[in-house]
């Protein structure tokens, strides 16, 4: 791996740039440059990818971060040719080539959102590469949850409700993004779609549903307490004091005593 020297590395993109209106030269040009950074001493799914048994070429975050400033003004003045240039980057094999189409589609202008969603949907969809599909939901859907949050929760709605049920795991996972962005405000909206899902902690779910509830609690323990304590009263699943106890460790421990105590009232 050649070490990133960032002032070569903008020159390489400067001199590649010119090529971006015929996008087979451009993503040819553009693995030359990811080769010339990669490193192969690392098995595959090994650091810094973190990402495991896809391809990659293990080269530095700092190389996606500069690859994405160059492109960025196109998201907004060529959307059209940038979601031409997503498309054959998601066929890429490497992890760094689609992390980079994720992110592509993440600055698209509201204007391009229903495309956003289409590519979001079909990826996810098609069940290929569901190792990514988290990187692709958090980084795919930040324009969308600054400027319509509500669009992200109508696609998330569309999968909880789907007769596939491995959609409604895409659902539940889907909404962390939300949870995590300080600027999302509207946590009411949250209970309300995980609420069908709480009260009925079905086995298969169980796990991502933990997950959201860890998210939760650091967003807000207090809200993610007042909002279990309301699902106990509402549940008839005999799961529920189960899936409580399951929950009891991400929160503090005077919490953790106000919700057994719910789960024991329940009982």
């Amino acid at each position: 791996m050649s070490a990133i020297n960032l002032q070569r590395l903008r020159t390489q993109l400067r001199l590649l740039l010119p090529q971006i209106g015929n996008l087979i030269e451009f993503v040819y040009g553009l693995r030359e440059i990811y080769n010339f950074y990669a490193d192969h001493t690392h098995p595959v799914g090994e650091p810094p990818t973190g990402v495991f048994s896809l391809p990659a070429f293990n080269t530095p975050t700092v190389l996606n971060r500069e690859v994405m400033q160059t492109l960025t003004p196109y998201c907004e003045n060529e959307p059209d040719l940038i979601l031409e240039l997503i498309d054959q980057l998601w066929q890429e094999p490497e992890v760094e080539l689609r992390q980079l189409a994720a992110q592509l589609l993440g600055k698209l202008p509201p204007a391009k959102f229903e495309s956003v969603i289409d590519r979001i949907r079909a990826w996810s969809e098609s069940a290929i590469n569901t190792e990514l599909l988290p990187y692709l939901h958090r980084y795919a859907s930040v324009n969308i949850r600054e400027h319509n949050p509500q669009r992200w929760l109508d696609l998330l709605y569309e999968w909880e409700t789907s007769e596939r049920k491995w959609l409604a795991k895409l659902a539940i996972e889907g909404i962390i993004p939300l949870i995590d962005d300080e600027n999302f405000e509207n946590l009411p909206a949250l209970f309300t779609f995980i609420t069908p899902l709480i009260i009925n902690p079905s086995t298969e779910y169980q796990f991502d549903l933990l997950k959201v509830i860890k998210h939760l609690a650091q967003r807000s323990e207090v809200e993610t307490v007042y909002f279990l304590k309301k699902a106990i009263s509402l549940s008839t699943d005999p799961g529920m004091p189960r899936f409580i106890r399951r929950a009891l460790e991400f929160f503090s421990p005077e919490m953790q005593t106000s919700l057994r105590n719910a789960a024991r009232e329940r009982v």
